[in-house]
């Protein structure tokens, strides 16, 4: 059907100065062999001066791969957006569609491009994101290498922005974690598809190791083809608090596991006893009975402890270690035990559940170790010890801290087992072992020696 509208060359190229969009011809090298009026009113050059010329040699040299790739349909889009040089010498942001129904008789290339004049404020808007964002983003290359770290690390990891980029980041996972991380790295490579989700210890730059997460995949296509982009943030408050909801939920097992076993056997003590005392009305049976009562009432008390005990982080604070040696010593029946300190430095804790720490250590010492038993604190560079010159440990010390477990005839056996509780809480490590005198030594590592 003839064209009714466009009847001249005229109305042809007028059509062409009023489009929106600037139309190109170009050969199969990409060199101009026509451009429209419009050229004239979005980019300011003189239609003559553009033919001729190649028109990758005004394409910023960061986009002209992709530029290239997309005129010539090496890709699967047939659109892109990139730089381009403007008359004035500015780069402004062109997106470009190349026309694949075009039907010619000469190997060219057609494509309209129009200037994205709302490209460099939606640049400036992500640019602020990721510089104010809590998430770490960073681009890998297919070998690990980083291209591009956002100026975050430095609010979230503590280092700088420079310093990271040319680094390899794998060096700062924790070496427990390593393996895992560098397989799921591996797997983004090998399946574009696969969206990793990795949680792992980073070492900041304080020296501290954190918890992060880290999601990341494989870009398909666009500017980032073939790279892979990670988000990383900073979790150790979960890691925290799901630390602390496991150990309440292992208080609450020991206190269900000991309210159903450790109570039978005084209540069926008492219970015996007063049938007894019922048939014979002997005084002993009585006594009996109240032994098994005075023995339930410190189970109770012992096993609420175990219950409840916890380290609130916000408690942490510097405790003089000394000091409160003296103040746990006097909540403590002593009898004729000497108490010596030997504690010269001051320990980050919890002040009550340390408190609570030493009072149970100093009963075990009395209770074991005999009225006029030693006991001495003091601290190491790795942390402090508590030790006493009495019978020391009987059997393997394998089973020490378990729920119940007691060599003395008067112990509940949850003494220790609270020691070991507040040990954990405080992500410390506790240490039995013998003292130079035979007796008991326990060591408490809190700290890089």
């Amino acid at each position: 059907m003839p064209d009714q509208y466009l009847t001249s060359t005229d109305d042809f190229e007028a059509v062409l100065a009023e489009a929106p969009s600037v139309l190109t011809v170009t050969d199969k090298d990409l060199s101009i062999q026509f451009v429209s009026p419009v050229v004239e009113r979005v980019l300011e050059y003189d239609v003559d001066s553009l033919v001729g010329t190649n028109w990758l040699d005004l394409v910023h040299p960061e986009d002209a791969d992709r530029v290239l790739a997309t005129l010539t349909g090496e890709r699967e889009e047939n659109g892109t957006e990139y730089r381009f040089r403007h008359a004035d010498g500015d780069w402004v942001w062109l997106e470009t569609i190349v026309s694949t129904d075009t039907e010619t008789d000469c190997d060219c290339r057609v494509f309209t491009s129009r200037e994205v004049s709302d490209r460099p404020r939606f640049e400036a808007r992500f640019r602020q994101f990721v510089k104010h964002t809590s998430d770490v983003l960073t681009v890998f290359d297919e070998q690990g290498n980083v291209e591009y770290i956002s100026p975050s690390v430095e609010r979230v990891l503590g280092y700088d922005q420079d310093e990271m980029q040319d680094s390899d980041l794998f060096e700062y996972v924790h070496p427990d974690d390593l393996s895992n991380a560098l397989e799921e790295f591996g797997r983004m490579i090998d399946e574009p598809e696969y969206i990793a989700v990795i949680e792992h210890r980073y070492r900041h730059a304080d020296g501290n190791w954190i918890w992060a997460e880290s999601r990341g995949q494989q870009v398909e296509s666009g500017p980032l083809e073939d790279h892979v982009v990670v988000t990383t943030r900073d979790i150790s408050e979960q890691k925290q608090r799901e630390q602390e909801l496991r150990r309440q939920n292992q208080r609450l097992e020991r206190f269900s596991d000991a309210i159903s076993h450790d109570l039978r056997n005084p209540l069926d003590v008492l219970d015996g006893s007063l049938e007894l005392a019922r048939e014979t009305g002997d005084e002993a049976h009585f006594e009996r009975a109240e032994r098994s009562i005075d023995r339930m009432y410190t189970l109770i008390d012992d096993l609420l402890m175990l219950a409840k005990q916890g380290v609130d982080p916000e408690e942490i604070e510097t405790v003089d270690l000394g000091s409160l040696s003296q103040r746990a010593w006097s909540m403590v029946d002593t009898e004729d035990a000497t108490l010596e300190t030997d504690a010269d430095d001051t320990i980050k804790a919890d002040e009550g559940a340390l408190l609570e720490l030493l009072e149970n250590l100093f009963r075990n010492a009395i209770e074991h170790g005999g009225d006029d038993v030693t006991v001495t604190v003091g601290t190491e560079s790795w942390g402090f010890y508590v030790k006493d010159d009495g019978a020391g440990f009987h059997d393997d010390t394998a089973d020490l801290f378990k729920p119940g477990y007691s060599t003395a005839d008067e112990g509940t056996g949850f003494g220790l087992c609270i020691v070991e509780q507040i040990v954990d809480a405080h992500n410390w490590e506790v240490i039995a072992t013998d003292s130079e005198s035979g007796g008991a030594r326990f060591e408490f590592i809190c700290r890089d020696s």
